[in-house]
């Protein structure tokens, strides 16, 4: 009967483990080399500063190439450190997204209250539309 119970709940806990979703997001500073990588997407990034305010440069790679996105876009919020929206910036990626894909966002702020970015990124396969979102230092 304990051996019973004690198997059951093992594969209760591998079988829950499995379900997590794993992100892996760097602590890098802010103005270095980013990334953010999970099941859906892996995307690298740095902030640099710009005449107009600041500049996202990166590239972003859809790490299941069996499963082709449409409509991805990403989206870069800037914050301060009150987490008050600066300034938004859009990149959209047209047709099916296998691959990797470089981008640029720029956004005009005063760049010296920049603090954190937000990013978001929504895609649609051909079941279902995605959303996921995640916070960063510039």
């Amino acid at each position: 009967m304990l051996k019973g119970l004690a198997l059951a709940i093992g594969i209760l806990s591998l079988t829950t483990a499995c379900a997590l979703s794993h992100v892996k997001q760097d602590t890098n500073p802010a103005f270095s080399n980013h990334q953010f990588s999970n099941h859906e997407l892996d995307i690298a990034w740095k902030t640099e500063n710009s005449d107009k305010g600041v500049r996202i440069d990166g590239t972003v790679k859809n790490v299941r190439p069996d499963l082709p996105y449409t409509s991805l876009q990403l989206t870069a919020k800037v914050l301060d450190e009150n987490g008050k929206v600066l300034g938004t910036g859009t990149k959209s990626f047209q047709g099916r997204f296998a691959g990797s894909e470089p981008f640029s966002i720029e956004i005009p702020v005063q760049k010296e209250s920049v603090k954190k970015i937000n990013f978001a990124y929504s895609y649609g396969t051909t079941e279902d539309f995605h959303r996921n979102d995640f916070n960063s230092a510039p």
